[in-house]
């Protein structure tokens, strides 16, 4: 292999683990939005379903 490529690797490999750090911070707010929802759509579901 190449240096080049071994630079190439490394570097994509470096950003795909700072897009998951990026992400990692907001996956309690978007299980707690995900819960919101379903919780705001229950009555809805149910009041559908009862028909």
């Amino acid at each position: 292999m190449s240096r080049l490529s071994v630079r190439v690797s490394a570097a994509s490999t470096r950003n795909a683990l700072d897009g998951r750090a990026a992400i990692a911070p907001m996956l309690p707010a978007l299980l707690r939005a995900v819960v919101f929802l379903a919780g705001l759509a229950a009555p809805f579901v149910v009041a559908l379903l009862a028909r």
